[in-house]
């Protein structure tokens, strides 16, 4: 199965980082505890080009969508309603 983009991704699912893209941001996405294999979760997709807001390890933080399209990722699994 193809892996998507964390900008293109749905949101409120769970999702598993496979592919960070960009040597140059690898570091510092481990500094936010974004690492390949690490299950996160999209909140929101702001409109307008906005930022993508994402849930790691209960904490919520806000990418802009150039960095998010540096993460590629594998939905896991939807929100039981």
């Amino acid at each position: 199965m193809g892996y998507i983009e964390l900008s293109k991704a749905p949101c409120n699912q769970t999702l598993e980082i496979m592919i960070i893209n960009d040597a140059g941001w690898e570091k510092r996405f481990e500094s936010m505890g974004i690492r390949k294999g690490r299950h996160i979760r999209k909140i929101a997709s702001q409109p307008f080009g906005g930022p993508i807001v994402i849930e790691v390890n209960g904490s919520k933080m806000s990418l802009g969508r150039n960095i998010a399209a540096k993460i590629e990722v594998e939905v896991l699994a939807s929100p039981s309603h």
